[in-house]
């Protein structure tokens, strides 16, 4: 049987946690808040580390101290400007990254499947990335990228594109279903409280 390809791990932490009431550098930063005593970040990158990652990248674009502690950080490509959306950070990933493959979670996606790396490589190529959808929708930010596919990305950024989904359509990307529970995301106080943990 041949070896899985090695890849690389991401965790999408730069956003402004503007649905939790943060603004700018206050309020709280959601990869950093705990989450059963223990901080999103840090789950997230336990779980990319136990579906295989070798190397662990972090976009974040305030406390990389805080989140160095975990991975290497990303600060989103500066000629565009911060907070401008995941994209950026998958862009600047790919950039970085010393495998061919890099594997995507955001930092408040929980409960994500123990296949979920393996049977994203099977339904990607070299130059179509592959993502996640179940019956409640798409996914598009729990997806695996090939290197190949950074020129068009950039394109995309430099044209003003700044939607994963539309960004994967455009790309041929794959979508990989998976059935049942699972792809909690926490991204309002509602979230938090139906997740059994009081918001932050």
């Amino acid at each position: 049987m041949a070896e899985a390809p090695a890849f690389t791990g991401l965790v999408l932490a730069g956003g402004r946690s503007s649905r939790l009431g943060a603004d700018g550098d206050s309020g709280p930063d959601k990869g950093l808040v705990p989450f059963h005593g223990e901080p999103l970040v840090s789950r997230a990158c336990r779980y990319l580390r136990e579906q295989g990652a070798g190397t662990l990248l972090i976009s974040a674009n305030r406390h990389a101290d805080q989140y160095g502690r975990h991975g290497r950080v990303l600060a989103d490509p500066p000629q565009f400007g911060a907070f401008q959306g995941p994209l950026l950070g998958i862009a600047a990933a790919l950039q970085a990254m010393p495998d061919d493959w890099l594997l995507v979670v955001p930092v408040d996606v929980l409960d994500l499947p123990a296949d979920l790396a393996a049977r994203l490589m099977a339904a990607a190529d070299a130059a179509h990335p592959a993502y996640a959808r179940t019956v409640d929708g798409p996914h598009p930010l729990c997806l695996l990228a090939p290197r190949g596919a950074a020129p068009g990305l950039w394109s995309w950024l430099a044209d003003g594109g700044r939607k994963a989904q539309a960004w994967l359509a455009r790309a041929g990307a794959r979508a990989v279903d998976f059935d049942g529970a699972g792809f909690l995301n926490l991204n309002t106080p509602e979230d938090w409280r139906r997740a059994g943990v009081p918001p932050p």
